[in-house]
């Protein structure tokens, strides 16, 4: 038994560590890997996805911009019902993110309930 636990924690370390080696010069960074992660699931769902939708779920998306959930609703009607979106961040007529010139962050869409 021990022996079994040793060699999982050694091949989840092993796992973990092939996530950090960023000698390949691409770059972490979790905003983006979520976002993507949020896109590829609204756009193309996994058959698990799509299964807990039919159950009832419903995903929130946060902070995508207007032009990817303006598509989703295009492409992905019959989805709809699973879907809530929350701190959309407005796009310009090209479809880049508007962003506030003192600051810097993104300008997002006000859900009515705070400032």
């Amino acid at each position: 038994m021990k022996l079994t636990f040793i060699y999982s924690v050694g091949a989840m370390a092993v796992g973990l560590l092939s996530f950090a080696n960023l000698s390949n010069g691409v770059e972490l960074d979790p905003d983006k890997a979520l976002h993507d992660w949020q896109v590829r699931r609204l756009m193309e769902p996994s058959p698990r996805e799509l299964e807990k939708e039919r159950k009832g779920n419903v995903y929130i998306y946060d902070a995508l911009t207007g032009r990817e959930v303006d598509t989703a609703l295009d492409t992905q009607f019959l989805r709809i019902q699973h879907m809530m979106f929350v701190g959309t961040v407005k796009t310009d007529t090209s479809g880049e993110p508007l962003q506030n010139a003192d600051s810097g962050k993104f300008i997002q869409e006000s859900g009515g309930c705070g400032n």
